[in-house]
């Protein structure tokens, strides 16, 4: 299905889902074959593919640590008509109290409205 969205209103969307600790409304941004690219995992960053897969790592994220949070660090720079990066810091603290502070970027990818990729980069921040 083609959805006639800009770069700007799908990556408020997103946005919007980070905010609500939305799995669903995360993974609806995606396209079947769009795939998410972590940056936590082997060399090149677990993959998830598709909403289902998008869904399901998501909503263990909101479980392991429920006051996560991604704050934005500057606009999104939009490039063209279909590519992105976002700059961000993601806080939270897990089940066991531990603290955790990531800066990060995320390059999309789109396609007809949908993302296609999003693929994940960090840098650990020591938290005193």
């Amino acid at each position: 299905m083609t959805k006639s969205r800009t770069v700007a209103e799908i990556l408020a969307a997103i946005g919007d889902a980070f905010k609500a600790h939305d799995a669903k409304g995360i993974a609806a941004q995606f396209a079947d074959d769009g795939v998410f690219v972590n940056a936590v995992g082997d060399l090149a960053g677990d993959t998830y593919t598709g909403p289902t897969e998008v869904r399901g790592y998501f909503e263990k994220v909101f479980a392991d640590t429920p006051d996560v949070a991604w704050v934005p660090r500057a606009a999104p720079i939009v490039i063209g008509s279909d590519q992105a990066v976002t700059q961000w810091c993601r806080k939270a603290t897990t089940k066991t109290g531990e603290v955790m502070q990531w800066y990060g970027v995320d390059l999309y990818a789109f396609r007809d409205g949908m993302v296609v990729k999003k693929d994940t980069y960090v840098k650990n921040v020591t938290v005193k």
